[in-house]
């Protein structure tokens, strides 16, 4: 039995051996089939990145040459060097004036080249195509003007300015006479290359011209550091006195405000900002309502000028009055408003829609317009607590839409269309009148409107900056908010010659008010960036700044709120004390109103009030401004906490927590 299951097992042993060979067999075939495809796999990659470089070789072998910078053929700069940028075929060769020039993979190339002064020509050669570049280094010269040819009237002002490098001696000539040059008092906005500066001059043109007159070109040499650059202007040239007309009714339409001066005599606008008065009276009233007009604004207007109080306006046409002359306090120089001299203008004006966009904090609509025609400007329909004697305190916010009317203007060409996303506008409407244009801008909210500005861009285009809501967030900190990105300008009142209010303390030492509004705008300041605000200062020091020089720094920073500080004063009454927070147009009440709760709150005063008033900084703006009289300095109490830091810490506190409270409002 033992010997025959031992032949069974054997017996069952031969099958299992045959069967283990079959799977073996099919395992091997299996593995050859893997290797097999893995090779092909192989292969076919090597194929396809081989026809991705042909394709790549071929793409580039089309490839021609591509300049983005210079993005002129003819350019004058400042800076010793100049880069050349773009792409080109990188399998060809590529040269500057005959150096080969180093590229990326792609093609692409940034080539730094130093330049002599005077002119230096660059030939960039590629692929049998040429290109060549003519670039001017000025050394001592950033630019001047006049340049090319230019015309003036009768008795105009030709302004000349030249940016030359500082240290620099400068001479101009207009023919054989020497035109006085001084460093302007303004070197902002002026797009000044880094150690540069602006000089200018003027010159007045002959009167009672029966003909054209070529008065000859203006020579500009400037000599620095050894090195002396000469530049002429094209032909300057005094038109002939036009005759001055009678009235003429085509031009002086009998509807709206509109006043009949005559169409001979031209009043233009010089300043960058000239506040308008209402021309059927004679007072120097100031309303929230009446508009500045921009530098560049022409209109007919009086040939003899209005006084009032030791004040002369120019009548327009358009129906409001503008200084002639202003104080430029405390300098004690005057600013010359506007020029006047005989001319005619068209006998209508006509706008079209350019563009409308998103700028930073800014809404910016640009306008095409035939001339530089006067406009009305004004949020509607909003209501003032008593405006028929002056009282132009606001409770609230009505003004639903913002009216633009265009003078004179017999057409608008063009749709404005208000983007959804656009943070200040809904929507926009045309209305054409009698004699004129009105553009009606509505606000996305009541009362949503939060400060303009205008000007005429290098292209003569009618320009209307807005500014919009900045968005702010609520934080964990003192005021309650995240002013990241908020930003605001201090204007520190007085300074310099100026000193503004002054008074004896304890000790017997005299201050100033110049001194103590430094004191509470940097401690304001400092509480300000803790919130994370970006804070501006017209002044950190001792300096004197000029009202002129106060309102050209606003617009030039255009903020998104400005807080002037002030300490007040009153001769003979000792026991007077208290905080007066001001504003001026209607869309600086929310801030004002903001500023003054807390500040009432935080029990540093005995009184603080809130109000409308006319303070200069505040009429002419592009911004919330609020203007706040910080104490008495005439009582004694008051002035003791001007000058002790603890106090001076609760009244920084205060404000921040004002501005924190606006900025949350109205996002």
């Amino acid at each position: 039995m033992e010997q025959s299951r031992k032949s069974m097992q054997k017996q069952r042993k031969r099958p299992a051996n045959r069967h283990q060979t079959l799977v073996g067999l099919i395992y091997a075939l299996v593995a050859v089939l893997m290797i097999v495809v893995c090779i092909a796999l192989v292969i076919q990659t090597r194929k396809d990145e081989e026809q991705d470089t042909s394709n790549s070789t071929e793409s580039n072998s089309s490839q021609g040459l591509v300049i983005t910078s210079p993005a002129q053929l003819s350019t004058t700069t400042v800076e010793n060097t100049v880069v050349f940028e773009g792409t080109s075929d990188p399998g060809v060769a590529l040269t500057i004036n005959g150096s080969a020039v180093d590229r990326a993979a792609d093609g692409s190339f940034r080539c730094e080249v130093a330049l002599s002064r005077g002119t230096n020509s660059f030939v960039l050669s590629h692929k049998g195509e040429t290109v060549t570049y003519q670039v001017e280094y000025w050394y001592a010269v950033q630019s001047f003007f006049p340049a090319a040819d230019a015309s003036y009237n009768c008795g105009a002002t030709m302004k000349i300015s030249t940016v030359v490098r500082e240290g620099s001696t400068l001479q101009v000539m207009l023919g054989s006479k020497q035109i006085a040059m001084k460093k302007s008092d303004n070197q902002i906005g002026s797009g000044l290359a880094e150690g540069f500066v602006l000089y200018t001059g003027a010159y007045q043109m002959p009167t009672g011209l029966t003909s054209d007159q070529t008065i000859g070109t203006i020579t500009y040499t400037v000599t620095c550091d050894g090195v002396t650059e000469t530049y002429t202007s094209g032909t300057i040239t005094c038109l002939k006195a036009a005759e001055v007309k009678a009235s003429d009714p085509s031009v002086t339409p009998d509807y709206g405000e509109y006043i009949d001066v005559g169409s001979g005599y031209i009043v233009e606008i010089i300043a960058d900002y000239a506040e308008t008065f209402d021309g059927a009276t004679t007072d120097d009233y100031s309303f929230p309502s009446r508009n500045y007009l921009p530098a560049g604004t022409v209109d007919y207007g009086s040939q003899n000028p209005l006084n009032y109080n030791k004040l002369s306006y120019m009548l327009m046409r358009c129906g409001r009055r503008v200084y002639v002359q202003k104080n430029n306090y405390p300098a004690g120089n005057k600013t010359k408003v506007v020029d006047c001299y005989p001319g005619t203008l068209p006998d209508h004006n006509e706008v079209g829609f350019a563009s409308l966009t998103v700028s930073g904090h800014h809404t910016i609509l640009t306008l095409d317009t035939l001339w530089k025609a006067p406009f009305y400007f004004d949020m509607k329909p909003q209501n003032y607590v008593d405006p028929g004697n002056r009282n132009y305190q606001v409770t609230s916010l009505t003004a639903q839409y913002i009216d633009i009317t265009f003078c004179y203007a017999t057409s608008f060409t063009g749709t404005v269309k208000i983007p959804a996303d656009n943070p200040l506008f809904s929507s926009a409407e045309l209305t054409r009148n009698q004699s004129d244009c009105t553009l009606r801008l509505y606000l996305k909210k009541t009362g949503g409107f939060y400060g303009w500005d205008a000007y005429y861009n290098e292209n003569d285009q009618l320009c209307f900056r807005f500014l919009n809501p900045v968005p702010v967030s609520s934080a964990n900190n003192s005021c309650g908010a995240d002013l990241t990105g908020v930003r605001i300008m201090i204007d520190v009142g007085h300074g310099g010659v100026d000193g503004g209010a002054v008074a004896k303390n304890n000790s017997g030492k005299t201050v100033d008010e110049a001194e103590l509004n430094l004191k509470l705008a940097k401690t304001l300041k400092e509480k300000l960036e803790s919130l994370g605000a970006t804070v501006i200062m017209n002044r950190t020091d001792d300096s004197p700044v000029t009202v002129e020089e106060r309102i050209a720094f606003l617009h030039e920073q255009a903020p998104d709120l400005c807080i002037a500080i002030h300490q007040n004063s009153l001769s003979g009454y000792p026991n007077h004390s208290g905080a007066e927070i001001c504003y001026f147009t209607p869309f600086s009440q929310p801030a004002a109103k903001c500023l003054y709760q807390r500040t009432a709150g935080s029990g540093i005063y005995a009184k603080t009030t809130l109000g409308s008033n006319f303070y200069y900084v505040a009429r002419e703006t592009p911004c919330p401004v609020v203007l706040m009289e910080n104490g008495y300095m005439s009582n004694a109490g008051d002035l003791a906490g001007m000058q002790d830091e603890t106090v001076l810490q609760r009244k920084a506190e205060a404000m921040a927590r004002g501005v924190a409270d606006y900025f949350l409002s109205i996002r």
